[in-house]
């Protein structure tokens, strides 16, 4: 027996229709949705709650002005991308091309990562730090949290990888990312397991009894390979 096809409400013809025409007033989408314009108010109020759309009033030539809709970013977010397939296939193919340009551009990130985090990532004692860092990647949506280990030290924990179908493929960004961590932290770490490699969670073991406190300018092995001028 054939499966009868799903109707789209009336909120996802409303976010098609402003992904096909760009900006729509709330009578011009009633018009296309053939629905009172009271009730497409309500479901743009909606939308504009969830952050999926938002308006601006601009005056036309003639008449009262008008509130005028679009998505936003997170609305944009809700149609098709292709993201991680296209970076996917740029570092596949900077790594089997030219391996040396694919760790210079990972160290170029972590310098980035590193600029950007280096003044959140703080505190006096690196346990400190560790939870500050799990912060800073809570809001990257790594659902990040610290927990004690067994025989002492800590753990740094991702519940979330959010470059999970790129790391798959190029193990060399969790390579990269616990070289960031150890910047930060100012110490070594020890990755137990990753999500890549079939766990539920990345975990970083980090060990309070080595090196406490954050060097003043730290570089990885990472960065030394990458900026290391060819014999």
């Amino acid at each position: 027996m054939p499966t009868a096809e799903r109707v789209p409400s009336t909120r996802e013809q409303i976010l098609v229709l402003l992904r096909r025409h760009g900006r729509l007033s709330a009578p011009r989408l009633a018009d296309l949705l053939s629905i009172n314009p009271v009730g497409v108010r309500r479901h743009l109020g909606l939308l504009e709650r969830d952050g999926l759309v938002e308006s601006t009033v601009e005056k036309p030539t003639r008449g009262r002005p008008a509130a005028i809709y679009r998505l936003t970013d997170a609305g944009l977010e809700r149609f098709p991308r292709h993201y991680d397939e296209v970076a996917r296939e740029a570092l596949a193919f900077l790594k089997g091309h030219d391996a040396a340009a694919l760790a210079q551009f990972l160290a170029w990130r972590n310098e980035r990562l590193a600029a950007s985090y280096a003044g959140r990532v703080d505190g006096a004692t690196l346990a400190e730090r560790t939870d500050a860092l799990a912060e800073v990647l809570n809001e990257q949506g790594f659902m990040a949290e610290v927990e004690s280990a067994p025989g002492g030290g800590l753990r740094l924990c991702q519940h979330n990888c959010t470059v999970e179908h790129l790391a798959a493929e190029l193990p060399d960004l969790c390579t990269s990312e616990a070289a960031l961590f150890e910047r930060l932290l100012g110490t070594r770490v020890e990755r137990e397991a990753t999500v890549v490699n079939g766990a539920v969670r990345c975990v970083t073991r980090i060990d309070l009894g080595k090196r406490g406190s954050r060097p003043e300018h730290s570089i990885t092995s990472e960065t030394r390979k990458a900026t290391r001028s060819p014999a």
